[in-house]
């Protein structure tokens, strides 16, 4: 029945004119999956699914451009017309603790009580349905995992927020489609050590990874998109393309 992915947001640390903070969707064969959930992602979501109809929702981290509209797809499930629904919700402990504490003055609403939580980090394999999810660790200021996620012989990979290095080449090897952050443009020691990737390491990662085809994405609104891809090009020779919220890509 195949595997396709959706993108719900594109923007990286905050949302731009047209275009949400990091969310995905993951279709393959009846099991819809997001990965991220980021500012905006859900009202781009909702041109295509109800929340309900969401198999499972997995998140990269706590940052609030990665998981803030799941407080939001709480309030619509817990009070949903024909009464509360629940999604399953594979993530960090810690991003649990921080939209809870955003809902905990609400009297008694509990994040619990909408997302059934299984606590992942780096090195987790699970699944979901058809899919194959391996997490990695990625160098970021707080605890964030790079994403391989398999169907069948297709590979997807998924940096999340990174300063690369060799778990997100581990994570990206052989790859057919890499969705890499590409923050920043020019140097990397232009920018703060640590956080993300400028759009020519995104490009040196895709390489060194051997990917079939790098999709550039997170990109900073105030950022010169097509800059971002003249950039890459510095690192990357291969197929590239720029991700657009509502991008559809056909994977298998």
């Amino acid at each position: 029945m195949g595997f396709d992915i959706t993108i719900l947001g594109s923007a990286g640390s905050h949302c731009g004119a047209g275009r949400a903070c990091s969310g995905y969707l993951l279709e393959a064969d009846d099991v819809k999956v997001m990965v991220d959930c980021g500012n905006g992602s859900t009202s781009n979501l909702q041109r295509y699914h109800r929340f309900e109809d969401l198999d499972a929702v997995v998140i990269s981290h706590r940052h609030v451009d990665h998981c803030i509209d799941l407080v939001g797809m709480y309030y619509g499930l817990k009070f949903h017309e024909e009464g509360q629904k629940t999604i399953p919700l594979y993530a960090g402990p810690e991003v649990v603790d921080l939209l809870t504490s955003m809902l905990s003055r609400d009297s008694a609403l509990e994040f619990r009580d909408t997302f059934l939580h299984t606590p992942v980090s780096a090195g987790d394999t699970f699944e979901i349905g058809p899919l194959t999810f391996d997490l990695y660790p990625s160098v970021h200021p707080v605890p964030t995992v790079s994403m391989r996620i398999t169907y069948e012989d297709k590979v997807v990979a998924y940096s999340s927020d990174s300063f690369g290095g060799p778990d997100l080449i581990d994570a990206a090897q052989g790859a057919d489609y890499f969705l890499c952050e590409a923050t920043w443009l020019g140097r990397m020691e232009d920018w703060p050590e640590g956080i993300h990737l400028t759009a020519s390491e995104a490009g040196r990662v895709a390489t060194q990874a051997e990917v079939g085809h790098l999709i550039l994405t997170h990109i900073l609104p105030s950022q010169d998109r097509e800059q971002s891809l003249v950039e890459c090009r510095e690192e990357w020779a291969g197929k590239l393309s720029l991700a657009d919220d509502n991008q559809h890509w056909k994977i298998a």
